[in-house]
């Protein structure tokens, strides 16, 4: 049997300094010593008085997670399923599922976001549920609350579910609505802290020109639309050509945020808050959000011109301001981003489309740091109540390739199969 083990710790050792690049505390380049200053300026250490006592608090909590799986079976078609759970106060339970199958040519990454979407829409049902059902005061969102929603605003390219980001869009706004209105703390918690919305805040505070030169976005996820048009434009510039070469390098090499936190913020804490506005819908292949956006600004003024709106693009404009930060609840632990609405933090006055962002003061989120730090189970339960739901919810393979297989078969009286591609992999 081939042996890769000494071919790879040979490209290891090559590439040695590249590699602990990411992980070294001392800065390798002119931003990456902007950034290290910033972290530094915008991280405060959990204190005792900052967050009280977390033993009496008791919230009625309710938590949502999906999973999902794909599966390319011998006719040449996708099959999609999907399912969503909510834990809640009193044994409070509600489970959700979905299942698509799609036919025809479709590229993988639509399948995959057709897939994505699915699963959120059904966690938003439960969640919006949850809210009407006056059934508690908190509601946990395993994820960003902020990092989906520009690319909402793209159809999807699969026939027939073209409109699927726009109702998940409309179901978020709705949650929005329902939280405020009901006085429903609503957070987002994700485990995975890839963005560079800290990162690029910090800059533009303090390197404004460096800062306006970065590309947008908030998430890694790439829709099939993007692709395409980054591969359309791999010969363009950005025109910034008056910035010299080595400042378009370290512009490609942005550390992600989860990176920033890990060489330069000691010990437990947390970041001051972002407020995010439109500060990712300037997405380079998304020229129409940002005219959207200005349309949106222009009716305020002009009446005649908002009768042209459609009633989500009315519903955009009132939408709220979004706040994000970073808490890392022991020393040692993974930091954890933390989304919540603009009024959370004090400020709703703030709309999504109506600012770029603005940094906040890290006491405003203490009361969310006094609810979490109070769920916070050990280095695994990073937070109890997503701890259980998302190991109740996780689709494992051979759920999908053993129960539901066999569901599929008997529903439809046909021997289904999967292709020779994908039964390679099934035990």
């Amino acid at each position: 049997m081939a042996s890769f083990t000494d071919l790879i710790a040979e490209r290891i050792h090559l590439r040695r300094e590249e590699f602990l690049a990411g992980f070294a505390e001392k800065p390798h380049s002119d931003i990456e010593q902007t950034l290290a200053a910033g972290i530094q300026a915008h991280w405060h250490p959990l204190l005792p008085e900052d967050v009280g006592d977390t033993r009496h608090q008791k919230p009625q909590v309710g938590a949502v997670d999906g999973s999902r799986a794909t599966r390319t079976l011998s006719i040449g078609a996708d099959w999609v399923i999907a399912q969503a759970l909510l834990l809640g106060p009193n044994g409070l339970r509600q489970s959700a599922v979905d299942t698509l199958l799609l036919r025809g040519e479709i590229e993988r990454p639509a399948v995959d976001r057709c897939a994505s979407l699915l699963m959120r829409s059904l966690e938003l049902d439960l969640a919006l549920a949850f809210v009407q059902n006056g059934s508690g005061n908190v509601l946990l969102l395993d994820g960003s609350l902020y990092a989906d929603l520009p690319y909402l605003l793209y159809n999807l390219a699969i026939g027939g579910y073209e409109d699927l980001p726009l109702k998940v869009l409309g179901q978020y706004l709705d949650l929005f609505d329902l939280c405020r209105q009901r006085d429903v703390l609503l957070l987002g918690v994700a485990k995975r802290t890839r963005s560079t919305i800290l990162g690029r805040a910090l800059l533009a505070q303090s390197r404004p020109v460096m800062a306006a030169e970065l590309p947008q976005g908030d998430s890694f996820q790439a829709l099939e639309a993007d692709v395409r048009e980054e591969t359309r434009g791999n010969g363009s510039t950005n025109g910034s050509q008056h910035q010299d070469a080595s400042f378009r390098t370290d512009l490609a090499r942005l550390p992600s945020d989860g990176e920033l936190l890990h060489r330069w913020a000691a010990g437990s804490g947390l970041t001051d808050p972002v407020l995010l506005g439109s500060t990712s819908f300037g997405h380079t292949s998304a020229q129409m959000v940002a005219a959207l956006a200005s349309r949106l600004r222009l009716a305020r003024s002009t009446q005649g011109f908002q009768k042209q709106l459609s009633p989500l693009q009315e519903r955009l404009l009132a939408a709220p301001a979004i706040g994000t930060f970073y808490m890392r609840l022991v020393p040692g632990e993974d930091a954890l981003r933390v989304d919540a609405l603009a009024h959370t933090f004090g400020r709703d006055d703030l709309h999504l489309l109506e600012f770029d962002h603005t940094l906040m003061s890290y006491t405003t989120a203490l009361p969310i740091v006094h609810y979490l730090l109070g769920e916070y189970g050990g280095l695994s339960v990073y937070n109890a109540a997503l701890y259980v739901v998302d190991r109740e919810v996780r689709l494992h393979a051979a759920i999908v390739d053993q129960v539901y297989l066999s569901v599929l078969r008997c529903q439809l009286g046909y021997p289904v199969q999967y292709d020779r591609s994908t039964r390679r992999f099934i035990r």
